[in-house]
């Protein structure tokens, strides 16, 4: 939401007084034309009101997510003057080789992947034009990305030792690929496992109940008693 703020604010030109990027690169703008918001950090985003005049924003969402930000004013600018922003990328920082975690905590089986994370450093440059004529090319600001390697967080909680030593051998391999195959098969065979599990205990509850009376059909009625003989008394 505050980098789409940032972008309305560039093009409104107004002025901008505070503002961070990302610690990683996003993929919805490009480099340094993003602004994060982070209370915990001390990231924050700020800005004035440079004109002469008040202005309103407004910000809308919608139901699929996508957020929308006007913002009006009195147009003082020349209607010749045209506004935009270019990014320039200073330098691509790969990142290092993978990273595999363990975790007790969670079974065998368990594999969750963290994406890598280029890292970038880049500026945004403000240019504007006049009638179609560039008139000033000036420097907005200087980012700094940080780079990420693909990571892996496996579980190897297990009693089965074979289990375990399998799953030890493929996090030695230093390949998330190796990781994610042997930790798929466990858990696709626990999986099969328990659902052949939950199927026997519902077939045998289901052979525990009494037969359910036919559709539509009466409950069978109560054995009649039959009658007892009595004793005749003697003449």
């Amino acid at each position: 939401m505050s980098t789409t703020l940032y972008n309305a604010v560039l093009l409104s030109e107004l002025d901008v007084t505070e503002r961070y990027n990302h610690s990683m690169i996003v993929t919805y703008v490009d480099p340094s034309a993003d602004a994060a918001i982070a209370e915990s950090s001390g990231k924050d985003f700020k800005f004035k009101n440079n004109t002469e005049y008040p202005i309103y924003i407004e910000g809308i969402t919608t139901p699929d997510k996508h957020i929308t930000f006007t913002i009006y004013g009195a147009e003082t600018r020349d209607p010749g003057r045209e506004v935009s922003y270019e990014s320039v990328v200073l330098e691509r920082i790969a990142p290092d080789a993978e990273v595999i975690y363990t975790d007790a905590s969670r079974p065998v089986g368990f594999c969750s992947v963290q994406s890598a994370h280029i890292g970038y450093k880049a500026q945004l440059w403000k240019v504007v034009r006049e009638n179609g004529t560039e008139v000033s090319r000036e420097q907005v600001n200087s980012s700094s990305y940080m780079k990420a390697p693909r990571s892996a967080t496996v579980g190897i909680a297990t009693e089965d030792e074979g289990a375990y030593n399998a799953i030890m051998a493929a996090v030695a391999t230093n390949s998330i690929d190796q990781v994610k195959a042997v930790a798929g098969a466990y858990k696709a065979a626990a999986d099969a496992a328990a659902a052949e599990a939950a199927a026997a205990q519902a077939a045998a509850e289901g052979q525990a109940q009494p037969p359910a009376p036919a559709e539509g059909g009466a409950p069978p009625a109560p054995e009649a008693a039959q009658p007892q003989e009595q004793p005749v008394p003697a003449q």
